[in-house]
């Protein structure tokens, strides 16, 4: 393998991984900071958000988004850029950047749903409504 090849590998990782992790850190900080007061505000349709249809569509979601980072990826992009030229199922002539866009889109968005679809199977009321520790049990600890 050469110094090229090596490159070219790691950067096909760090292309779906930054954007994997960055969703990810979003994602805990809107579960520990925004998604309690959302549903503090929601007051009885709070119930809806942690119900076995919405975890369902979050993990049917969640496969999607993964076959859309793996057929875009680097590695795969040719052959989806081919595959969908030869249907015309797009309104607009798709091209290789558009498609590594998707890759990473769909990386951070598959990030962002990984972390609330954990929260929501975990059925632990207290796992759902992370909140912040107060400065006095830290310095305590």
């Amino acid at each position: 393998m050469s110094t090229k090849d090596s490159v070219q590998s790691i950067l096909a990782v760090v292309e779906i991984g930054a954007p994997l992790a960055v969703g990810i850190i979003q994602g805990i900080l809107v579960l520990k900071f925004v998604k309690p007061r959302l549903l503090a505000r929601m007051g009885g349709l709070a119930s809806v958000v942690h119900s076995r249809a919405n975890t369902l569509l979050s993990v049917v979601q969640l496969v999607v988004l993964l076959g859309v980072v793996v057929g875009c990826s680097a590695a795969y992009a040719p052959r989806t850029l081919a595959w969908l030229l030869e249907r015309d199922l797009l309104p607009f002539e798709p091209t290789l950047l558009v498609l590594r866009i998707a890759a990473v889109i769909a990386a951070y968005l598959s990030g962002a749903n990984l972390v609330h679809l954990t929260s929501a199977l975990s059925g632990e009321p207290a796992s759902n409504t992370l909140e912040p520790m107060s400065l006095n049990d830290r310095r305590q600890r």
